[in-house]
């Protein structure tokens, strides 16, 4: 005789019975995406021009064992579902000037919770191989498998990430291991072939920090690869200090916005350093 649960995983129970919502908030995870920067003027564009824009990140993926491909860098900007009592260490290393956002508006605008990966599984095993034989063809129908599976894992790729490994410390900029899952990383990866921008960067460009600065800043302010939002789709914006409040009050003021509207605005800024002990 099935149990209830048996027949609800066997899809016998009508969807109609589980209700229809089109977002389930996480009851463990914060139901808010957090993206984070260094600087208050690297967030001030994002609110008067409603949108954020990618920047290319290098990832060391010497991880995964493929030979001769220990860094990549791709365009994206990544978020987090970290809960605001938890967030301190999070804002130690990326900054304290930040924008949260709907998790519900995040999934809509196709943000992907990234997959850390254990370096001894048999996932990243088969990954290893797979990569590998994709890096290698003989014959012209082999160069069109080839393609079309290096394509697919490099796709797979952008949305990995290690269980843990070595970073940059933010002020000392000494290499400390840190353990990735503690970032509940979610990314937004978007498709900058279109505006001609190399998607993927394997070669020795991954090195040369000028030219990924320039191109990133290149993609600064392009709407047809950023995620573009509304007022009510921010939840917070966090500042660190009251004079970043008072500068960031000068901005919104300059919006011209309805007074309804610049109030609600008004009423999502959080000052770190008054109000981080109440979290």
């Amino acid at each position: 005789m099935e149990t209830e649960t048996n027949a609800y995983c066997l899809g016998k129970i009508n969807s109609k019975d589980v209700g229809t919502e089109k977002h389930i908030p996480s009851k463990i995870q914060a139901d808010t995406l957090f993206t984070f920067s260094t600087k208050l003027s690297y967030i001030i564009p994002a609110i008067k021009q409603m949108f954020v824009s990618p920047r290319y990140c290098v990832e060391d993926i010497s991880y995964l064992k493929i030979k001769n491909l220990k860094r990549i860098a791709y365009p994206m900007k990544c978020f987090c579902d970290i809960n605001l009592h938890r967030i301190q260490e999070h804002l130690q290393w990326y900054g304290y000037y930040g924008l949260a956002f709907s998790k519900a508006w995040g999934m809509h605008n196709c943000i992907q919770p990234v997959h850390y990966i254990n370096p001894e599984s048999e996932l990243r095993k088969d990954f290893t191989t797979a990569f590998s034989a994709a890096l290698k063809a003989k014959t012209d129908h082999e160069l069109s498998v080839q393609i079309k599976m290096k394509n697919y894992l490099l796709h797979q790729l952008m949305y990995f990430k290690p269980y843990d490994g070595k970073m940059q410390e933010r002020d000392t900029r000494k290499l400390k291991r840190k353990c990735f899952t503690d970032e509940c990383e979610w990314r937004f990866v978007p498709d900058v072939s279109k505006i001609e921008f190399e998607q993927v960067l394997l070669d020795h460009s991954v090195y040369d920090v000028g030219l990924l600065t320039d191109l990133s800043n290149s993609m600064m302010g392009i709407r047809e690869i950023s995620l573009g939002f509304d007022y009510s789709d921010l939840k917070y914006i966090i500042v660190k200090t009251l004079d970043d409040f008072q500068e960031l009050a000068n901005v919104i003021v300059g919006l011209k916005l309805d007074k309804i509207k610049e109030q609600q605005l008004f009423s999502k800024i959080i000052i770190w350093d008054i109000s981080k002990g109440d979290f």
